[in-house]
């Protein structure tokens, strides 16, 4: 309830701010378990990634200080927010949470770049996070795409969800079954990779890059 009484209002403003359009909603629906990513680039990315999935509410991966931060957090967990823990357990803790998610007919959106780089239209590199759980799980990455174009006061802002892309088109198991973490790598630079070429094809626009964004203190700084 919380969250089809938000996101609609919630889009509607990102909408005004931004002309926002999704394009590609059908690629989401034609595969039912997968982690999608996309590069991260304003602060209303959830709302922007929520709006492609929606009527789907999608899972969405944030620090672990926003979704356990007071009020913000309960409000970040209702709306789908899954906490990433700064410990050697992460990668389990998020392999549970993904098949949880699989089990409820949800996907889970990771921003593998871990930070938020204000109107980037230029990836930065992919941490393996999301790619590892994509090997271990054997489903497919759905890259999602950012792009900005040039208007007067601040850009248009364009989703584009890309085909998907499946481990088995990557050789990341070695010999005794175990994962490669190199492998991995390789599969999240190919995947940032067809992001970059999609904002290129776009002529997405760089000239609004304003650095990585700050954290909010009190909350996840």
């Amino acid at each position: 309830m919380t969250f089809y009484s938000l996101i609609i209002p919630a889009y509607i403003l990102v909408w005004a701010l931004y002309r926002s359009r999704v394009y590609g909603r059908k690629t989401l629906r034609s595969v039912e378990k997968a982690i999608t990513v996309s590069n991260h680039t304003v602060l209303l990315d959830p709302v922007l990634i929520a709006a492609s999935f929606f009527p789907d509410k999608p899972f969405q991966t944030l620090l672990e200080a926003t979704v356990c931060a007071p009020f913000v957090g309960t409000l970040t967990r209702l709306l789908g927010g899954v906490p990433v823990p700064r410990r050697d357990i992460h990668c389990e803790f998020l392999k549970e949470g993904c098949i949880e998610a699989f089990r409820r007919k949800k996907k889970i959106h990771f921003y593998p770049e871990g930070e938020c780089y204000l109107y980037n239209n230029n990836p930065k590199k992919f941490h393996s996070g999301a790619f590892y759980l994509s090997a271990v799980l054997d489903v497919p990455i759905i890259p999602v795409a950012t792009v900005f174009h040039k208007r007067r006061c601040r850009p248009t802002v364009h989703l584009h969800v890309l085909d998907p892309v499946y481990p088995s088109e990557f050789n990341l198991k070695k010999e005794d079954g175990s994962i490669d973490p190199q492998a991995v790598k390789v599969y999240a630079a190919a995947v940032c990779q067809k992001i970059a070429d999609k904002i290129a094809q776009e002529q997405g626009t760089g000239i609004y890059y304003k650095g990585a964004m700050d954290r909010i203190p009190g909350i996840n700084a």
